[in-house]
């Protein structure tokens, strides 16, 4: 019982010095002017962590943080920083943390290139989404799925679903068009240009998909297959054989 009665008296001491400090240092509910330049002149930054940079510029990412290189982590405003980030080209989020005493940390998520969208005489890196990531050069992400025409970029994601699950009519096109903002053609690397329907796409490519196993009507010369016909095949040869 004793025990208890002096933990109480030892809090209510330790409440009552806490109290008299507090009050020395407050004037009208404002903090002093000492106080709080003493406290912000504390926890300077020495050490920035960026963490998860790939694509983005180390050099744009470098002049954003360095304003804020031997600043106080109290007086700093993280959102502002956030917000300075994420216009950075590349950078999908940001998470911008204070690690005390002397670090700031900062978390990025950059976009995933899935395809590049020839736009005329621009080229553009797409994410999955068909987000237009950045303007890029003709020899860049040159490896990536093709898409030309009006509109392709918001279509971008729906065309890759479906054929994804067809690897071996994905893996032999070279470019996608999308025409009249409708519809698209798959263009083979060898020249064959797949017309595919406006809706049906997932039925039209696997009834492709076991039609060329079955008849193998690359081999064979054909240069247009034809599905905008539901259920129907249209080839056009272009030479004798077979």
């Amino acid at each position: 019982m004793r025990s208890i009665n002096k933990y109480k008296y030892s809090l209510i001491l330790l409440v009552i010095i806490i109290s008299i400090i507090f009050i020395n240092f407050f004037k009208n509910g404002i903090i002093k002017e000492e106080l709080t330049s003493n406290f912000i002149d504390l926890f300077y930054i020495n050490n920035i962590e960026i963490i998860g940079r790939d694509r983005s510029s180390k050099k744009i990412l470098s002049e954003v943080l360095r304003p804020y290189e031997n600043k106080s982590l109290v007086s700093i405003n993280l959102k502002n920083i956030q917000s300075e980030i994420e216009k950075i080209s590349w950078i999908k989020d940001v998470i911008v943390r204070k690690v005390y005493p002397e670090t700031l940390s900062i978390s990025i998520e950059e976009y995933s290139p899935s395809a590049v969208w020839k736009r005329g005489s621009e080229q553009y890196i797409l994410d999955e989404y068909g987000f237009r990531i950045e303007k890029i050069k003709s020899n860049e992400f040159q490896n990536y799925f093709q898409i030309k025409g009006m509109g392709a970029d918001k279509k971008l994601k729906n065309l890759l679903d479906k054929l994804h699950n067809y690897p071996d009519i994905l893996n032999q096109i070279d470019h996608a068009n999308f025409v009249s903002r409708r519809r698209w053609d798959l263009h083979y690397k060898n020249g064959v240009r797949i017309l595919l329907p406006e809706n049906n796409i997932t039925e039209s490519l696997s009834l492709l998909d076991s039609y060329i196993k079955k008849n193998k009507l690359i081999e064979k010369g054909h240069k247009k297959i034809d599905l905008r016909v539901e259920g129907k095949i249209t080839t056009d040869r272009v030479n004798g054989n077979g």
